[in-house]
């Protein structure tokens, strides 16, 4: 049988694993070095595995947000122009997932972060073919996780955009949560994807459990983490810049997936967007949208 263990605590999803040893007294030893909150688990295997979790206390519910426009315009005053659109994009998409979902699917684990914004549009290879600056849309807002929730939801809406400013007539997919097209293969790309962000942030700690014959890691939603499936044993600097190079190809994939299905194989090699371009589409082309109809 799999050896498994939680990536997030599993009464305290707020908490996610920080280290783990077979000995209880380093577990401890960790504990007390820590500055933060945390949570012990010991796993009962042949040989015990014990886990430190490290996290912050409370969750913010979705009712508690209130991103009114003076609260955003304190925020996003020092970014470039492209940043303050994006951001201001972003937040909308944001409410209006949460006003057509369950709030409690929606509860807010960190805080708005609007300058990962900008470093993620600095990350994009604009004017080269759509399905890539589309993809690396999409891959870089991911990456940067600037929201307290929805990036990829609200990722995947801006690599449509990103497509509507070269094509504003295409019409996307159908990629709404919890219908058969979902299923059938959106929630694959954006599982996968989780899996790559969660091995790209944690390839040490992940080594750590795979030299502790640890087989699974299990994170939310019940997406699991086969460690031998992955290359851990780097520095982690290099781990964020390949996993970074693989998530990003992985989202290439999807938007080309996201033309063909849309039988739209004369823009796979269309060129792509300036940033200019994408941003004053972002400005002018959204005026009238009901971002809810996207969720």
């Amino acid at each position: 049988m799999d050896r498994l263990i939680f990536y997030h605590h599993p009464q305290a999803e707020n908490f996610s694993l920080k280290y783990s040893s077979a000995s209880v007294a380093e577990i401890l030893s960790q504990r007390e070095q820590s500055d933060d909150s945390t949570k012990l688990i010991g796993y009962p295997f042949e040989t015990p595995v014990y886990v430190l979790y490290e996290g912050d206390s409370e969750i913010e519910s979705a009712q508690d947000i209130d991103f009114d426009q003076e609260w955003l315009s304190d925020r996003i005053r020092d970014l470039p122009r492209a940043g303050q659109v994006v951001a201001f994009r972003l937040v909308e998409l944001l409410e209006a997932a949460v006003d057509v979902r369950d709030e409690d699917e929606f509860r807010l684990y960190k805080e708005f972060e609007p300058q990962k914004i900008q470093q993620a549009l600095d990350h994009v290879c604009w004017g080269a073919p759509l399905p890539n600056v589309a993809g690396e849309v999409m891959s870089n807002l991911i990456l940067r996780h600037s929201l307290p929730n929805a990036n990829h939801r609200t990722g995947i809406a801006m690599l449509q955009f990103c497509i509507e400013s070269v094509e504003p007539d295409f019409e996307m997919p159908r990629t709404h949560v919890n219908d058969d097209t979902w299923r059938e293969w959106v929630n694959p790309y954006i599982v996968d994807s989780k899996r790559l962000i969660t091995v790209r942030r944690n390839n040490l700690r992940f080594k750590q459990l795979e030299d502790l014959d640890v087989d699974l890691v299990e994170r939310k939603d019940g997406i699991q983490i086969r460690v031998a499936e992955f290359e851990l044993d780097m520095h982690w600097r290099d781990a964020l810049s390949m996993y970074a190079e693989q998530h990003e190809s992985h989202c290439t994939d999807f938007a080309q997936a996201v033309l063909e299905r849309a039988e739209r194989d004369d823009l796979l090699d269309r060129q792509g967007p300036t940033k200019q371009e994408f941003i004053t589409y972002l400005e002018n082309g959204l005026v009238e949208r009901d971002f809810r109809e996207m969720f």
